[in-house]
């Protein structure tokens, strides 16, 4: 079983916490001892920032956000230009044998930076 969402693009944060990204979230179906393959794939993210700009993208499952997460930053201080850096992460998430499993893609940002997605992002599970 296959499930899917997108997101258009146009959207920015600057938070240094965990933040959901909007349109990027999935209810798993119940199921005991089962785990599904939750893929985030942010193609051409990109960061502005003055101390080392770059972005974390992690995955919350069923309320608490899991360890692996994927991470950018730029080689320069203060980049002249700011290149796209593709990120996609691949966890393991557990699913609840009660209920429903939440899954929400978050992104934060690097000291200070400003995070920005201007094209079609994906979060997808396979169980």
């Amino acid at each position: 079983m296959i499930f899917y969402v997108e997101t258009s693009g146009a959207l920015n944060t600057n938070s240094s916490n965990w933040t959901p990204l909007p349109g990027l979230s999935l209810k798993l179906p119940r199921a005991a001892g089962e785990f599904a393959l939750v893929i985030l794939n942010v193609p051409q993210p990109y960061a502005s920032g003055s101390d080392f700009p770059g972005g974390e993208f992690s995955v919350e499952v069923d309320g608490g956000v899991v360890s692996p997460f994927a991470t950018f930053t730029y080689n320069e201080q203060h980049p002249q230009s700011t290149g796209r850096v593709p990120v996609t992460l691949c966890v393991r998430a557990p699913l609840n044998q009660s209920r429903e499993t939440p899954v929400i893609a978050v992104w934060k940002g690097v000291r200070g930076s400003t995070v920005h997605i201007d094209s079609p992002s994906s979060l997808s599970a396979v169980i």
